[in-house]
């Protein structure tokens, strides 16, 4: 292997044998030394065996990739997941839509990760988009190109050394939610949030791809189960969750104020075949009737991990939140300030 001057070009040239066939290559630099370090590459990659002549990726367009992705992986995806990538894959074939697999590499993806970074929201021009939105895309885009790999369309995934944006400064701390503050939010919420809101304290299902998306099929209100059929967002997730005495006496009256209109729980107002697609806006002007600072409703499942957190063993909570590790749970206990302080009294 060697790099030479090719009459009529300015680039300095390589030759390598791959296969027992003499390749040569221009190394697209007028610099000796910066082609000496490209050669030394390409012999490194030689011989790790990641360099092929014709990979696939030369002639695969990104927007192919994401049709096999899409076949592939997310035909198999909890409905929100599949929500979630249909957003992502849009973003991302905007930048890279048109390119060649081979022609995407780390500076590409940083540029794209910046440039996303500093657009404006859709709804808010004065606010950016979020470094928690741009880092699911990246992990998107991170699996896209990983499947690329094992498909042997590219030699190596250019998106695994990205650094993501940090996110908890982003997030709103998690709110624990005094009896009082319950009580007021029960009291100014209409019929529909008011019942999801009670089931949500007492199942800590998510809110979309479990609650508010579950059919009446998936109650057994004998049995006292809510048997999950459909794909979610873990394995875990999926196994039946039993239900409190509240929360059976809850949907038993909402079945019956609901009167066969549909067959989901929570339809949608619109078009009672589907479910409702979002409460956020009931959900913010109920805080605000309500007179308390705006928290996502997501919270309440850290509120139900903490409250049977109390009472229940790390094996119960788990089995409780349907984690797939009694790990997870740091995440969502939220801080046991009080709970601490009664236990460290009886030390003095």
């Amino acid at each position: 292997m060697g790099i030479y001057k090719r009459k009529g070009s300015r680039y300095y040239w390589m030759s390598y044998t791959l296969d027992g066939i003499q390749q040569r290559v221009s190394t697209k630099t007028t610099s000796k030394a910066l082609a000496v370090k490209i050669s030394k590459r390409r012999e490194g990659e030689i011989a790790l065996g990641v360099f092929r002549v014709g990979w696939a990726g030369e002639r695969m367009r990104f927007e192919d990739l994401c049709e096999e992705y899409r076949e592939s992986h997310v035909s198999s995806l909890s409905n929100s997941s599949k929500d979630a990538f249909k957003s992502h894959e849009k973003h991302l074939v905007r930048f890279f839509g048109g390119r060649m697999l081979s022609e995407i590499d780390t500076p590409m993806i940083e540029r794209y990760k910046n440039d996303r970074r500093h657009q404006r929201t859709k709804h808010n021009p004065d606010r950016t988009v979020k470094g928690a939105t741009v880092n699911r895309e990246l992990e998107t885009l991170q699996c896209m190109m990983k499947m690329a790999v094992q498909r042997k369309y590219i030699g190596g995934n250019p998106a695994s050394g990205i650094e993501h944006f940090p996110e908890l400064r982003e997030r709103p701390p998690k709110k624990r939610i005094a009896p009082e503050e319950f009580v007021r939010i029960l009291e100014k919420s209409p019929p529909h949030l008011r019942v999801g809101i009670l089931l949500l304290e007492q199942t800590g299902n998510r809110t979309y791809s479990e609650l508010f998306s579950l059919t009446w099929s998936q109650i057994d209100l004998d049995a006292g189960l809510i048997r999950f059929d459909v794909p979610l967002k873990t394995k875990a997730s999926g196994e039946p969750e039993p239900l409190s005495r509240l929360a059976l006496d809850v949907l038993r009256w909402w079945k019956a104020q609901m009167n066969g209109i549909s067959d989901f729980v929570f339809p949608s107002p619109r078009d009672p075949t589907k479910p409702i697609r979002s409460v956020k806006t009931a959900w913010r002007n109920t805080l605000k009737r309500a007179g308390i600072p705006h928290f996502p409703i997501y919270h309440l499942r850290h509120n139900f991990c903490t409250r049977v957190g109390r009472v229940a063993s790390d094996a119960v909570v788990t089995k409780a939140m349907r984690h797939s590790s009694a790990e997870t749970k740091r995440h969502y206990q939220l801080g046991m300030v009080e709970e601490v302080r009664e236990a460290m009294n009886p030390a003095n």
